[in-house]
Protein backbone atom coordinates (compact mmCIF):
# COMPACT_ATOMS: atom_id res chain seq x y z
CA UNK A 1 0.00 0.00 0.00
CA UNK A 2 1.33 3.22 -1.04
CA UNK A 3 2.59 5.07 2.15
CA UNK A 4 2.76 8.79 3.29
CA UNK A 5 6.02 9.37 1.18
CA UNK A 6 4.05 7.82 -2.35
CA UNK A 7 1.14 9.86 -1.49
CA UNK A 8 2.70 13.13 -0.77
CA UNK A 9 4.53 12.86 -4.28
CA UNK A 10 1.33 12.02 -6.13
CA UNK A 11 -0.52 14.85 -4.58
CA UNK A 12 2.59 16.89 -4.92
CA UNK A 13 2.59 15.41 -9.33
CA UNK A 14 -1.25 16.23 -9.56
CA UNK A 15 -1.12 20.11 -7.69
CA UNK A 16 -0.25 21.70 -10.58
CA UNK A 17 -1.91 19.92 -13.31
CA UNK A 18 -5.57 20.22 -11.73
CA UNK A 19 -5.48 22.82 -10.10
CA UNK A 20 -7.73 25.58 -11.68
CA UNK A 21 -9.69 22.73 -13.95
CA UNK A 22 -13.16 22.27 -14.31
CA UNK A 23 -14.33 18.23 -14.37
CA UNK A 24 -16.24 17.50 -17.85
CA UNK A 25 -17.63 13.37 -16.91
CA UNK A 26 -16.33 10.87 -14.81
CA UNK A 27 -16.77 7.21 -15.91
CA UNK A 28 -16.49 3.90 -14.36
CA UNK A 29 -17.11 0.02 -14.56
CA UNK A 30 -17.32 -0.79 -10.52
CA UNK A 31 -19.70 1.31 -9.46
CA UNK A 32 -19.22 0.47 -5.53
CA UNK A 33 -16.06 2.00 -5.83
CA UNK A 34 -17.71 5.26 -5.73
CA UNK A 35 -18.96 6.52 -2.36
CA UNK A 36 -22.04 7.46 -2.02
CA UNK A 37 -22.76 6.53 -5.43
CA UNK A 38 -21.61 6.33 -9.54
CA UNK A 39 -24.98 7.83 -10.10
CA UNK A 40 -24.56 11.11 -7.74
CA UNK A 41 -20.62 11.47 -8.25
CA UNK A 42 -20.88 11.40 -12.26
CA UNK A 43 -23.86 14.04 -11.68
CA UNK A 44 -22.82 16.52 -9.55
CA UNK A 45 -19.12 17.00 -10.32
CA UNK A 46 -19.44 18.19 -13.75
CA UNK A 47 -18.40 21.70 -14.11
CA UNK A 48 -16.57 21.50 -10.75
CA UNK A 49 -13.49 23.43 -10.93
CA UNK A 50 -10.52 21.92 -8.51
CA UNK A 51 -9.20 24.96 -6.03
CA UNK A 52 -6.81 22.63 -4.17
CA UNK A 53 -5.06 19.06 -4.04
CA UNK A 54 -3.77 17.93 -0.76
CA UNK A 55 -3.02 14.74 1.40
CA UNK A 56 -4.59 13.79 4.78
CA UNK A 57 -2.59 10.45 6.19
CA UNK A 58 -2.73 8.57 2.80
CA UNK A 59 -6.23 10.25 1.91
CA UNK A 60 -5.86 11.96 -1.69
CA UNK A 61 -8.37 15.16 -1.24
CA UNK A 62 -9.39 17.14 -4.21
CA UNK A 63 -10.83 20.86 -2.73
CA UNK A 64 -13.58 22.06 -5.05
CA UNK A 65 -15.54 25.06 -5.51
CA UNK A 66 -19.38 24.54 -3.82
CA UNK A 67 -17.67 23.26 -1.15
CA UNK A 68 -17.07 19.89 -2.22
CA UNK A 69 -14.35 17.25 -1.57
CA UNK A 70 -13.15 14.27 -4.07
CA UNK A 71 -11.42 11.91 -1.40
CA UNK A 72 -9.54 8.70 -2.93
CA UNK A 73 -7.78 6.29 -1.00
CA UNK A 74 -5.32 3.73 -3.22
CA UNK A 75 -5.43 1.46 -0.51
CA UNK A 76 -2.95 -1.69 -1.70
CA UNK A 77 -2.69 -1.22 -5.70
CA UNK A 78 -4.51 1.80 -6.55
CA UNK A 79 -2.53 4.40 -8.88
CA UNK A 80 -3.71 7.81 -10.64
CA UNK A 81 -2.37 8.12 -14.06
CA UNK A 82 -2.58 11.74 -15.75
CA UNK A 83 -3.20 11.55 -19.12
CA UNK A 84 -3.12 14.33 -21.90
CA UNK A 85 -4.73 11.63 -24.21
CA UNK A 86 -6.93 9.40 -23.11
CA UNK A 87 -5.52 6.08 -23.63
CA UNK A 88 -6.58 2.82 -21.98
CA UNK A 89 -5.20 1.98 -18.83
CA UNK A 90 -5.26 -2.13 -17.45
CA UNK A 91 -7.52 -2.50 -14.42
CA UNK A 92 -8.94 1.12 -15.28
CA UNK A 93 -11.91 1.68 -12.10
CA UNK A 94 -12.25 5.55 -12.97
CA UNK A 95 -11.90 7.89 -15.76
CA UNK A 96 -12.19 11.49 -14.79
CA UNK A 97 -12.08 14.05 -17.69
CA UNK A 98 -11.67 17.94 -17.84
CA UNK A 99 -12.93 20.29 -20.03
CA UNK A 100 -9.29 20.90 -21.56
CA UNK A 101 -9.09 17.42 -23.07
CA UNK A 102 -7.03 15.69 -20.32
CA UNK A 103 -8.15 12.62 -18.04
CA UNK A 104 -7.09 11.51 -14.75
CA UNK A 105 -7.33 7.70 -14.39
CA UNK A 106 -7.52 5.70 -11.26
CA UNK A 107 -6.32 1.83 -11.91
CA UNK A 108 -6.51 -0.72 -9.41
CA UNK A 109 -5.85 -3.98 -9.97
CA UNK A 110 -6.85 -5.41 -6.33
CA UNK A 111 -10.09 -3.55 -6.66
CA UNK A 112 -10.05 -2.38 -3.25
CA UNK A 113 -8.92 1.46 -3.72
CA UNK A 114 -12.31 3.73 -3.24
CA UNK A 115 -13.82 7.08 -4.10
CA UNK A 116 -15.80 9.47 -2.42
CA UNK A 117 -17.59 12.79 -3.11
CA UNK A 118 -19.15 14.30 -0.32
CA UNK A 119 -19.13 18.21 0.96
CA UNK A 120 -16.85 19.53 2.91
CA UNK A 121 -18.91 19.36 5.79
CA UNK A 122 -19.30 15.76 5.89
CA UNK A 123 -16.13 14.15 3.99
CA UNK A 124 -14.48 13.55 6.97
CA UNK A 125 -17.22 11.43 8.82
CA UNK A 126 -18.34 9.88 5.31
CA UNK A 127 -14.28 9.05 4.36
CA UNK A 128 -13.42 7.86 8.25
CA UNK A 129 -10.67 11.19 8.08
CA UNK A 130 -11.92 11.90 11.25
CA UNK A 131 -10.33 8.97 12.75
CA UNK A 132 -7.23 10.06 11.80
CA UNK A 133 -4.21 10.47 14.26
CA UNK A 134 -1.21 13.20 14.45
CA UNK A 135 -0.29 13.92 11.08
CA UNK A 136 3.52 13.78 11.05
CA UNK A 137 4.57 17.08 9.04
CA UNK A 138 1.54 19.26 10.65
CA UNK A 139 1.94 22.01 13.33
CA UNK A 140 1.39 19.82 15.86
CA UNK A 141 3.69 17.01 15.56
CA UNK A 142 6.18 18.00 18.14
CA UNK A 143 8.64 15.83 20.57
CA UNK A 144 6.22 16.69 23.26
CA UNK A 145 3.35 15.46 21.72
CA UNK A 146 4.60 12.27 20.30
CA UNK A 147 5.47 11.51 24.10
CA UNK A 148 1.83 12.25 24.99
CA UNK A 149 1.11 9.52 22.17
CA UNK A 150 3.30 6.78 23.75
CA UNK A 151 4.37 7.95 27.65
CA UNK A 152 1.44 5.69 29.09
CA UNK A 153 1.10 2.93 26.23
CA UNK A 154 1.91 -0.65 26.49
CA UNK A 155 2.63 -2.68 23.47
CA UNK A 156 4.54 -3.10 20.71
CA UNK A 157 6.47 -0.47 18.96
CA UNK A 158 5.85 -1.41 15.29
CA UNK A 159 2.43 -2.63 16.07
CA UNK A 160 1.63 1.16 17.44
CA UNK A 161 3.70 2.97 14.53
CA UNK A 162 1.27 1.03 11.96
CA UNK A 163 -1.56 2.50 14.01
CA UNK A 164 -3.42 5.42 11.65
CA UNK A 165 -5.71 6.47 15.00
CA UNK A 166 -2.13 7.45 16.27
CA UNK A 167 0.36 8.89 13.96
CA UNK A 168 -1.36 9.07 10.38
CA UNK A 169 0.56 7.86 7.40
CA UNK A 170 2.80 5.62 8.33
CA UNK A 171 3.00 1.83 6.66
CA UNK A 172 5.12 -1.30 6.80
CA UNK A 173 8.03 0.21 4.70
CA UNK A 174 8.52 3.29 6.91
CA UNK A 175 7.89 1.66 10.49
CA UNK A 176 10.89 -0.95 9.35
CA UNK A 177 13.01 1.68 8.42
CA UNK A 178 11.98 4.24 11.49
CA UNK A 179 12.75 1.16 13.84
CA UNK A 180 16.58 0.38 11.85
CA UNK A 181 17.27 4.25 12.52
CA UNK A 182 16.80 4.12 16.14
CA UNK A 183 18.16 1.18 16.77
CA UNK A 184 15.21 -0.71 18.60
CA UNK A 185 14.07 -4.04 17.39
CA UNK A 186 10.28 -3.81 15.92
CA UNK A 187 9.17 -5.98 19.01
CA UNK A 188 10.22 -3.64 21.46
CA UNK A 189 7.58 -2.54 24.01
CA UNK A 190 6.54 0.62 24.01
CA UNK A 191 6.63 0.63 28.25
CA UNK A 192 10.32 0.01 28.01
CA UNK A 193 10.90 3.10 25.46
CA UNK A 194 13.26 5.50 27.59
CA UNK A 195 12.84 9.42 27.18
CA UNK A 196 15.98 9.60 24.35
CA UNK A 197 14.07 6.74 22.25
CA UNK A 198 11.13 8.75 22.05
CA UNK A 199 13.06 11.77 21.15
CA UNK A 200 14.73 9.71 18.45
CA UNK A 201 11.25 8.46 17.69
CA UNK A 202 9.93 11.59 16.77
CA UNK A 203 13.48 12.77 14.70
CA UNK A 204 13.40 9.20 12.72
CA UNK A 205 10.01 9.83 11.57
CA UNK A 206 10.10 12.83 9.76
CA UNK A 207 13.68 11.82 8.62
CA UNK A 208 12.37 8.47 6.89
CA UNK A 209 9.16 10.15 5.66
CA UNK A 210 11.20 12.87 4.11
CA UNK A 211 14.00 10.55 2.43
CA UNK A 212 10.60 8.97 0.80
CA UNK A 213 9.23 12.30 0.08
CA UNK A 214 12.88 13.58 -1.34
CA UNK A 215 13.20 10.39 -3.62
CA UNK A 216 9.40 10.16 -4.84
CA UNK A 217 8.54 7.49 -2.87
CA UNK A 218 9.22 3.73 -3.06
CA UNK A 219 8.38 1.56 -5.91
CA UNK A 220 8.59 -2.07 -3.68
CA UNK A 221 5.46 -3.45 -5.76
CA UNK A 222 2.99 -1.27 -7.35
CA UNK A 223 3.46 2.72 -7.03
CA UNK A 224 4.36 4.67 -9.60
CA UNK A 225 3.99 8.59 -10.03
CA UNK A 226 0.98 10.14 -11.71
CA UNK A 227 3.54 9.99 -14.65
CA UNK A 228 3.61 6.65 -14.55
CA UNK A 229 7.36 6.50 -13.53
CA UNK A 230 8.98 4.89 -10.77
CA UNK A 231 10.18 6.24 -7.19
CA UNK A 232 13.46 5.88 -6.62
CA UNK A 233 13.63 5.04 -2.39
CA UNK A 234 13.98 1.41 -2.50
CA UNK A 235 17.16 2.00 -3.94
CA UNK A 236 17.96 4.12 -0.44
CA UNK A 237 16.16 1.71 2.17
CA UNK A 238 18.11 0.30 4.81
CA UNK A 239 16.67 -2.97 6.16
CA UNK A 240 13.11 -3.24 4.05
CA UNK A 241 13.07 -5.88 1.73
CA UNK A 242 16.80 -7.18 2.34
CA UNK A 243 16.34 -10.12 3.79
CA UNK A 244 19.74 -11.78 3.33
CA UNK A 245 21.81 -8.52 2.51
CA UNK A 246 24.40 -7.55 4.48
CA UNK A 247 23.44 -4.28 7.25
CA UNK A 248 25.04 -1.51 6.49
CA UNK A 249 26.15 -0.39 9.60
CA UNK A 250 27.88 -3.82 11.09
CA UNK A 251 27.89 -6.10 7.87
CA UNK A 252 25.61 -8.68 9.56
CA UNK A 253 22.65 -10.36 7.48
CA UNK A 254 19.58 -8.82 7.72
CA UNK A 255 16.97 -11.04 8.76
CA UNK A 256 12.84 -11.27 8.07
CA UNK A 257 10.45 -11.84 10.87
CA UNK A 258 6.70 -11.40 11.37
CA UNK A 259 5.72 -8.36 13.62
CA UNK A 260 2.25 -7.66 13.80
CA UNK A 261 1.42 -9.75 11.14
CA UNK A 262 3.39 -8.18 8.44
CA UNK A 263 7.14 -9.25 7.10
CA UNK A 264 9.39 -7.59 9.05
CA UNK A 265 13.17 -6.64 8.61
CA UNK A 266 15.83 -6.36 11.24
CA UNK A 267 19.55 -6.20 11.98
CA UNK A 268 19.24 -8.35 14.75
CA UNK A 269 22.91 -6.58 16.01
CA UNK A 270 22.17 -3.19 15.60
CA UNK A 271 18.51 -3.15 16.75
CA UNK A 272 17.95 -3.82 19.69
CA UNK A 273 14.69 -5.44 22.08
CA UNK A 274 13.34 -3.08 25.01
Amino acid sequence: MPELPEVETIVRELRPKVVGKKFWKVEGKLHYVFLPSYEEISTKIKGLKVLDVTRRGKFIVFVLDKKMRLVIHLRMSGRLMWKKVLKKEKHSRAVFSFSDATSLIFSDARKFGRIWFYSEKDYEGATGIFKLGIEPFGPTFSHENLNKIFVHKRGILKNNLLRQDLITGIGNIYADEICYRIGLHPKSRLEHLTPKDLKNLHEAILHCLQEGIDHCGASVSDFVGTRGTLGKHQLYLKVYGRKGDPCYSCGLEIQKTKVAGRGTFVCVKCQILR
